[in-house]
């Protein structure tokens, strides 16, 4: 008789990535929340400016923000 067998403390247990969620706002930023990191075309990994919330960026959607891709809230204006 075979039995299912449980890991031990000692053996890492898997467990799936963090989730990343989007979401779209009607004229306003795309709010990316969870660990991503951003390239540029060239490969270079782009720093996002600081955020009121850890772990969430926002970048822009309307197009009128000086500080590509984030948004700077330009949409308000």
């Amino acid at each position: 008789m075979e039995t299912a067998s449980t890991p031990s403390p000692a053996e890492p247990v898997e467990s799936a990535p963090p989730a990343v969620t989007i979401t779209l706002k009607p004229a306003g930023p795309i709010i990316i929340e969870g660990p991503v990191r951003i390239l540029n075309n060239a490969g270079d990994e782009v720093i996002p400016p600081p955020t009121k919330i850890p772990g969430q960026i926002k970048l822009c959607g309307c197009g009128f923000t000086k500080t590509r891709p984030f948004c700077d809230g330009s949409h308000n204006r």
